[in-house]
């Protein structure tokens, strides 16, 4: 569940009219596939960008995204401002989980934090106190100082590339929501895993989470498979991932171990659905900041 286990010279001489249009018309051709080639390239080493697009409602939004590495001061610096909407998203989502499987605590590494909270039995689990402890423990996903990472780490993960992507309101610039990608050395050619995803909870229910994953398609052309994976009790967003057009992952890619009692696995193929495709069409390319 942590980041450290949780990535682009023409001549020619003619005579005559005929031969000077056959140039011409050459000359095109190879303008036109060294301007691909050029675009091509640039296509590959772009880093960053920004799409408009409107929510449901039709309220314009801005989509900005950043390809960066897990140890880059960027995806640091990113995580952090997203902390503040991804505790009130995530906070009950883990809190709703523990309130169904309390015998997790005890069990599995991740809960021990909160054994001292039921040590007396789940009747006297004072929810508040784990919603604290909660907060504390997803905090540390988000609030980081890369330079803490060991050798083993680094090596682990210095090939991957990650993409933030984050959805604000155009006129005040206020985050709505943001979306995290990795794209690991070791995964298939146009294999991508979801890290981490949330839309502020005022703000749900416009369309937001759906250009954000769609957004990756418009980001890079050769994307095959999105996966991810999320808590068997969040009914919602299982709900807006089936809508979204992901289906079961009957193999999923474990990266680190998980309870599959207590994870749900979900793969979006876009050789299977069209979904994601038809909303990424609808997000329009603006001029880079920088």
């Amino acid at each position: 569940m942590s980041y450290a286990h949780r990535i682009t010279s023409f001549a020619c001489l003619c005579i005559g009219m005929l031969l000077l249009n056959n140039c011409v018309d050459k000359k095109t051709e190879l303008h036109s596939e060294s301007t691909k080639t050029m675009n091509d390239q640039k296509e590959q080493i772009k880093t960053s960008g920004q799409f408009s697009a409107n929510d449901k409602q039709g309220v314009p939004v801005i989509i900005e995204w950043q390809k960066t590495t897990l140890f880059a001061p960027e995806f640091a610096a990113a995580m952090k401002e997203a902390w503040p909407l991804a505790r009130e998203t995530y906070t009950p989502v883990e809190v709703d989980f523990l309130k169904t499987y309390p015998q997790v605590v005890g069990v599995e590494d991740y809960f021990k934090p909160f054994e001292h909270l039921f040590k007396n039995g789940v009747d006297t689990v004072d929810w508040t106190k784990v919603e604290e402890t909660m907060q504390e423990q997803l905090k540390s996903h988000f609030i980081f100082d890369t330079s803490t990472f060991g050798p083993e780490v680094f090596a682990m993960y210095s090939k991957d590339d990650c993409y933030v992507v984050k959805i604000k309101n155009k006129q005040t610039g206020l985050l709505l929501g943001f979306i995290t990608f990795m794209k690991r050395a070791n995964y298939k050619e146009g294999e991508l895993k979801v890290m981490s995803f949330a839309i502020d909870q005022d703000h749900q229910g416009r369309g937001l989470g759906r250009l954000l994953m769609s957004s990756i398609l418009k980001m890079t052309s050769n994307i095959q498979r999105i996966f991810l994976c999320t808590r068997v009790t969040n009914d919602n967003a299982l709900k807006a991932y089936k809508a979204w057009g992901f289906l079961d992952d009957k193999n999923p890619i474990m990266d680190h171990a998980f309870n599959l009692n207590h994870w749900k696995f979900l793969e979006y193929k876009v050789n299977s659905s069209d979904i994601l495709q038809k909303t990424a069409s609808g997000l329009t390319d603006l001029p880079n900041k920088d």
